[in-house]
């Protein structure tokens, strides 16, 4: 007999609402304590707690068989954010390529591909919700946390690669969750650092902003995380975070767009919500707004207080009970509906069909985009001759984002295709010494996030000022090209996921062409 919402008591019904986060890659004392004592719902992994296939699955029998055997006996959410590209969890099985690389196919059959290959993984080994697909329009090239997390910067397309990806995710019965809602693509602030606002009228926001998440509810997305970002055109206010806001969460999202799946926070610890109300009254009126799920990903205090936070608004009437049971009653209907069982054997091996493995590849090589200039005027390079690769050493961008060494991969992959390479890395504090590089040399400039490291457009200004001739290739943000000095050509991977650098590689090496299509903005 299934648990209904009238079997549990107070605490249960609480416990919940909250998915939290654990460090380390066996449960701790914390953890177990949440799912035992506190009855928690979710437990989200982040690259700390995931080393290798069987450990991870390991991880994931021992939080479930707490939950069922020790807890509230209700099955947890098992949740990661592994959305490709610059934002992966899993440090084993095939690197998928992100959002952008995959809109810049202009093919939506991508997204699909990747949503396969992601579901088989995650089902491997016991994760059973995916904090994806991003589905913000990245309509500002400055946005310094979505990006190429997005699939570009047009409303239908987005919304269109995002069905294909939900669709395809929830057929193999992983929970997609659409993010950030309303949409967190035309902010220049990260809200992992500060509140972020969209100062964008109600015209607007429909016809850009909101128009993903409406094809997503038609479609019967599962899942919707709300953004840390104020929405003065629909709350009054350049202080609320829509996270916050009943005229955003309920108002909109459940009565006029009719979303009636569960309705989770972004991570209640970023600084756009604890450097504010707090985490702990955050999660009050979060859910007196409307949200289902309250996410608290790293602190075991703050997480505890959150809760008992919540608690104290039930005892004290701030929050009716009916509130909590109305949550309640959607996180039960789709625990029900998804099978949230660890599989009870899985290879080391990739899981993923290799049909669909060799459709990645071809997404790759198919995303590589030829920004600005033409393609003879410098390639392909020459493995007879020297070749100079001048880059920083890693790729990290917002803290959402994981750090890369892209530098490395490129030059090792150069490398196995017969060219000697020599690398100079651009660090953000010491000027790169760039005097040894011959003049006339073979030479590689890459670019990642120069926003945020302008050493790099400084050491690309010193080449061109000593009469090098650089080719230049963003492997993380084809937005870089705004920030650095015109040079031709021009080339982005979207993102370093090892599939696009090998593609990349054969686009420098002359067996391929650069076939993607750049951003509209960028063309």
């Amino acid at each position: 007999m299934e648990t209904t919402v009238a079997d549990l008591t107070l605490e249960q019904k609480v416990g919940q609402l909250f998915h939290v986060g654990f460090p380390g890659t066996e449960p701790t004392d914390e953890i177990r304590s949440l799912i035992r004592e506190y009855h928690v719902g979710g437990v989200i992994y982040f690259s700390r707690n995931l080393e290798t296939p069987e450990q991870t699955r390991t991880l994931s029998r021992s939080l479930q068989r707490t939950a069922l055997e020790e807890g509230a006996e209700i099955p947890l959410f098992l949740s990661v954010d592994q959305e490709g590209g610059t934002v992966r969890r899993l440090p084993y099985y095939t690197e998928t390529p992100g959002a952008m690389a995959a809109g810049a196919t202009d093919d939506p059959d991508a997204a699909e591909t990747v949503a396969r290959v992601t579901a088989a993984q995650l089902r491997s080994v016991g994760i059973n919700c995916n904090l994806a697909p991003v589905l913000d329009v990245n309509n500002n090239p400055d946005n310094p946390v979505i990006g190429v997390r997005s699939y570009g910067e047009d409303p239908d397309e987005v919304a269109t690669f995002g069905e294909r990806y939900l669709e395809a995710l929830q057929s193999a019965d992983v929970v997609a969750c659409g993010k950030h809602f309303p949409g967190h693509g035309d902010t220049s602030t990260d809200s992992h650092a500060e509140l972020p606002v969209v100062d964008a009228d109600g015209d607007r926001l429909e016809d850009v902003e909101f128009r993903p998440f409406e094809r997503a509810i038609d479609a019967g997305i599962d899942a919707i995380m709300t953004a840390h970002v104020a929405f003065p055109a629909i709350t009054g206010s350049e202080t609320k975070p829509a996270t916050l806001s009943r005229a955003v969460l309920t108002d909109l999202l459940r009565d006029r767009l009719g979303f009636d799946g569960l309705l989770t926070t972004d991570c209640m610890e970023m600084n756009a919500i604890a450097d504010t109300v707090g985490t702990e009254r955050g999660a009050v009126e979060a859910i007196a707004a409307g949200a289902d799920v309250v996410l608290v990903s790293h602190s075991a205090d703050r997480q505890r207080r959150a809760i008992e936070a919540v608690l104290e608004a039930v005892e004290t009437g701030e929050l009716a009970e009916d509130r909590i049971d109305e949550s309640v009653e959607r996180i039960l209907t789709l625990k029900s509906r998804r099978d949230l069982r660890p599989e009870r054997s899985g290879a080391e091996s990739d899981p993923a069909a290799d049909s669909d493995l060799a459709a990645l590849r071809d997404l790759s090589r198919d995303a590589v985009t030829l920004v600005r200039g033409e393609f003879d005027t410098a390639l392909p390079f020459d493995p007879d001759e020297p070749l100079y690769i001048v880059g920083p050493r890693t790729t990290g961008g917002s803290p959402a984002a994981e750090t890369q060494s892209a530098l490395d991969v490129l030059a090792a992959q150069l490398t196995d295709r017969g060219f000697e390479t020599h690398v100079l890395e651009v660090d953000r504090e010491e000027p790169a010494d760039l005097s040894s590089i011959p003049v006339g040399s073979q030479l590689l400039c890459c670019a990642a996030n120069v926003a945020r490291n302008p050493a790099q457009a400084s050491a690309l200004e010193r080449l061109l000022d000593a009469s090098h001739s650089p080719v230049v290739v963003s492997v993380n943000n084809p937005y870089d090209v705004h920030h650095l000095p015109a040079v031709e050509p021009f080339l982005t991977t979207y993102d370093p996921s090892a599939g696009n650098l090998r593609a990349l590689v054969d686009v420098l090496v002359g067996d391929e062409r650069p076939r993607g299509r750049p951003p509209a903005s960028l063309r």
